[in-house]
């Protein structure tokens, strides 16, 4: 017969044996997740935060970003299964919605309008007021930043200014050529041209003041019902970033230059500091109905969606990002 003691040995050794096996058991593999980006983008600095950062690690996403070439490519993906999320202008979300699919915004990225409008610092070009009958470069349609210059120059009557239009990037070589008088154009080209004297004649950033949905990430509506969670993830990622590069943003100048290391690091830096400093870059992922409106608003004027056929119910849902926001 076996002995007490042995007993209580076996006994130990074996629950050792358990204890060890529950300590080797895997840990739960991250759920994957695809994102498609309209474009690699400094504008889309959060999203570069979150994964470089580990933010979407921390919540238990492997998260892979893929760049579609525009944002139409990007929603076209979101539809066809190949990305779970698309991340662009919400209007184009919107305008597919209008053909058939069922997206949902889900969470900004993009808060204001990172458009500015720059002239060489020797020219008379002081404001908007001056561009009568003048030529302005801007970026080839559809360019939200084109949009916003026709819409603007109509506000003030200017029907007499020509458009020239080039590949978006491209937008100061006419100027440099001599056949424009002035540029709108996005970070960090802005930058660059002040760097080599420009001069900005028009803020469309402090026009908006960080309330216009420029940039936000989609999903289907079938994503938010079938997995929640994982949606949910996302965002919080996405929230944890945009805190991150209000209170910390230094971590937002070493992303953004690891992201574009072609670029000047002064350049870059300048770009993100400009950018936070004029709210184009998100305190929370949160979608106003305020800042949905004013990017709508802009579609119903150059006639690409009719009053009253959108509505913000419709196309946002706040929930996620109110959550994700919440302390």
């Amino acid at each position: 017969m076996e002995s007490r003691t042995m007993t209580y040995l076996r006994t130990l050794v074996g629950a050792a044996m358990v204890t060890g096996c529950l300590a080797a058991a895997p840990v739960q593999a991250a759920e994957k997740a695809v994102i498609y980006q309209a474009f690699q983008s400094i504008q889309y600095l959060p999203l570069y935060v979150a994964i470089n950062e580990g933010l979407f690690t921390k919540h238990g996403l492997e998260v892979q970003k893929v760049t579609a070439g525009g944002g139409a490519q990007g929603v076209a993906a979101v539809i066809g299964g190949h990305a779970d999320f698309s991340l662009q202008d919400p209007m184009t979300a919107v305008l597919a919605n209008l053909k058939g699919a069922s997206l949902i915004n889900v969470a900004m990225v993009v808060s204001g309008v990172p458009v500015w409008m720059v002239a060489p610092g020797d020219s008379p070009i002081k404001s908007v007021a001056d561009l009568k009958d003048q030529t302005i470069s801007a970026a080839l349609p559809p360019s939200t930043s084109t949009y916003l210059l026709q819409n603007l120059l109509k506000e003030k009557g200017l029907s007499a200014v020509k458009l020239n239009t080039v590949a978006i990037g491209t937008e100061i070589s006419p100027v440099t050529a001599g056949r424009a008088a002035a540029a709108t154009l996005y970070q960090p080209q802005v930058e660059q041209a002040l760097a080599n004297g420009y001069k900005i004649v028009h803020d469309f950033a402090k026009q908006y003041d960080g309330v216009y949905a420029f940039s936000t990430i989609d999903t289907l509506k079938s994503t938010i019902q079938k997995r929640p969670q994982m949606v949910q993830n996302f965002v919080n990622a996405i929230a944890d970033a945009e805190k991150l590069m209000q209170t910390t943003p230094q971590v937002a100048y070493k992303v953004a230059v690891a992201e574009f290391p072609s670029l000047d690091k002064a350049v870059v830096e300048a770009a993100v500091k400009r950018m936070l400093a004029q709210k184009i870059y998100p305190a929370t992922p949160s979608i106003s109905r305020q800042a949905f409106q004013a990017g709508l608003d802009l579609q119903i004027s150059i006639g690409n969606i009719k009053q009253g056929e959108v509505t913000y119910e419709s196309a946002v849902d706040n929930s996620f990002a109110e959550k994700a926001s919440k302390p």
